[in-house]
C-alpha cells in the first residue's frame, strides 16, 4: 500500500481545520446564490447543450487530463465518472478501457450524454442517474470526478466513498483559480458586495492531507476555451456565469460594455480571456 487513505498520518496544514474550512467555504458561496441557482439536481439542465457542444469539440488526443488518465488506465479496467455531465471525460476515456460508469443527477446532462454515446456507437458507457452521495455502485478499477466538489460541503464524506469505490487509484479535477474570476468586477457592481470564493485545489489538496490521503497535485491549464459567435452570445453566458435569470436583461447594458474592455477576437469569434488553470489530484490505493 502506497497512498491508501487509511494507512497515512493525517497532516493538519497551518492548523487549520480543513473539512470545517471547506465546508464553510462551500457554504458561503452557497449562501450567495440566488435561490433559483440553488438546486443541486436542476442547477446544470440549463446548460447542457452548451456542455454538449464543449465536449463535441474536444481534441482528446491532445487533452491534458485525458492524456494523463489514460496513461494511468488499462484495456482491461473499470472506470467510474462521478458527474459525469454531458460526457466530457466519460466519452473519450471510455475507447481506453473496458468499462464505464457515469453517475450523473441532471436529467438535461443525461439526455446530452444518452444522445453522444448513442451518437458514437458506444456499447460500454451504463449511465446511473442520482447524487453521488446517494447511489449505490459496486468498486472500479479508476475513480474520477471533475469540478464537482466546489458544491459539496461535506467533502469527507463524498471523498471517503470516492475512495472506496477505487481499487487502484482515484482522480480529482479541481480548479487552481476561479473560472468566473474576469466577471468579479461586475458581480460587485451588481450585487454591492464581493462575491465569496470558491474552494480551490490546493484547499482540496490540505483536505485530503488532513484525511490522511497523501495525494499528489498537477497543475495543468484549460485546454476549451468557450467561443461565441456574437457579443449577445457572451452575454447570454455571463448572466449565467453572474447567476442572473435567464429573463434578468436589466444589467446587459453593464454587462455589454464590461465585455467590450475583455472579450478577444480569434478565428472569427469571440473569447474570454485565458482560462484558469485545473489542477489533476490523484492517490493510489494499491501498489500494483
Amino acid at each position: 500500500m502506497s497512498e491508501r487513505a487509511m494507512g497515512a498520518p493525517p497532516i493538519h496544514a497551518g492548523g487549520i481545520d480543513w473539512p470545517a474550512h471547506w465546508r464553510a467555504v462551500v457554504e458561503a458561496r452557497e449562501a450567495s446564490r440566488p435561490p433559483m441557482f440553488s438546486d443541486d439536481g436542476c442547477r446544470w439542465d440549463g446548460r447542457a447543450e452548451r456542455f454538449a457542444r464543449l465536449t463535441r469539440s474536444l481534441e482528446a488526443p491532445t487533452d491534458p487530463i485525458i492524456l494523463a488518465v489514460r496513461q494511468a488506465v488499462r484495456p482491461t479496467d473499470t472506470l467510474l465518472d462521478v458527474g459525469a455531465g454531458a460526457g466530457r471525460y466519460a466519452l473519450p476515456l471510455a475507447e481506453a478501457v473496458a468499462q464505464v460508469t457515469a453517475v450523473e443527477p441532471s436529467a438535461g446532462m443525461r439526455a446530452q450524454l444518452a444522445r453522444q454515446i448513442e451518437e458514437r456507437h458506444l456499447t460500454n458507457v451504463r449511465v446511473v442517474p442520482g447524487m453521488w452521495e446517494d447511489v449505490e455502485v459496486e468498486a472500479h478499477d479508476i475513480a474520477f470526478v471533475s469540478s464537482v466538489l466546489y458544491f459539496v460541503p461535506d467533502a469527507v464524506r463524498f471523498i471517503r466513498k470516492l475512495d472506496r469505490s477505487a481499487r487502484r487509484t482515484c482522480f480529482i479535477v479541481h480548479r487552481l483559480e476561479e473560472r468566473t474570476a474576469p466577471l468579479r468586477p461586475l458581480w460587485e457592481k451588481i450585487r454591492g458586495r464581493p462575491r465569496p470564493p470558491e474552494p480551490s485545489a490546493l484547499d482540496l489538496l490540505n483536505l485530503l492531507f488532513s484525511m490522511g490521503i497523501h495525494a499528489h497535485l498537477e497543475p495543468v491549464p484549460l485546454t476549451e476555451q468557450a467561443r461565441y459567435r456574437t457579443v449577445d452570445d457572451a452575454i447570454e453566458e455571463a448572466r449565467r456565469s453572474l447567476e442572473l435569470g435567464p429573463n434578468d436583461v436589466a444589467h446587459d447594458a453593464l454587462i455589454r460594455e464590461f465585455l467590450r474592455h475583455i472579450l478577444v477576437q480569434r478565428d472569427g469569434q469571440l473569447e474570454f480571456p485565458p482560462g484558469p488553470r485545473m489542477a489533476i489530484i490523484w492517490w493510489n490505493n494499491a501498489d500494483s
